[in-house]
C-alpha cells in the first residue's frame, strides 16, 4: 500500500454557489467518501478555509510572514484527501469519481515513504 495526496485546487467556483447548492455538494461528497472511509482508503480529508492562509518565507536570518495563499494565483489549495491505495491507478480512479470534479480539479501526488527511498 502507498499513500497519495489528492489536492483540491480551488478556483473560487464555490463562492458563487447558494447554501442549498453547497449542501448538495456536501451530500454527494459524504456519499462518495463513506465507502472509501469504511474500507480504510481515505486516511484523512479536510477543506481549507479560503483566503485565511499566510506564507512564511525565510531568507537567511530574516523571516517574513505575508498574506496567502499567493494572491496572484487564480487557484489555490482548497483542501486535501489522503488515500491509501495499492496502485497509483487506484488513486486516480478515486480522484476520477470525486463528486465535485467539475468544480475542483484534483492533483494526485504520491507521498514519499518515511525513509525517502524514492529520492
Amino acid at each position: 500500500m502507498a499513500k497519495y495526496l489528492l489536492m483540491l485546487r480551488d478556483k473560487g467556483t464555490y463562492d458563487s454557489l447558494s447554501p442549498e447548492e453547497m449542501q448538495k455538494i456536501f451530500q454527494r461528497f459524504r456519499a462518495w467518501s463513506a465507502p472509501l472511509r469504511a474500507s480504510g482508503k481515505i486516511v484523512a480529508s479536510e477543506k481549507l478555509r479560503d483566503h485565511q492562509g499566510r506564507v512564511v518565507k525565510r531568507n537567511g536570518s530574516k523571516t517574513a510572514v505575508t498574506d496567502g495563499p499567493f494572491a496572484e494565483a487564480k487557484e489555490h489549495l482548497g483542501g486535501f484527501i489522503l488515500v491509501d491505495c495499492e496502485t497509483p491507478e487506484r488513486a486516480w480512479e478515486i480522484a476520477r469519481r470525486f463528486p465535485s470534479g467539475k468544480f475542483t480539479p484534483l492533483e494526485v501526488r504520491p507521498i514519499m515513504s518515511p525513509g525517502g527511498e524514492e529520492m
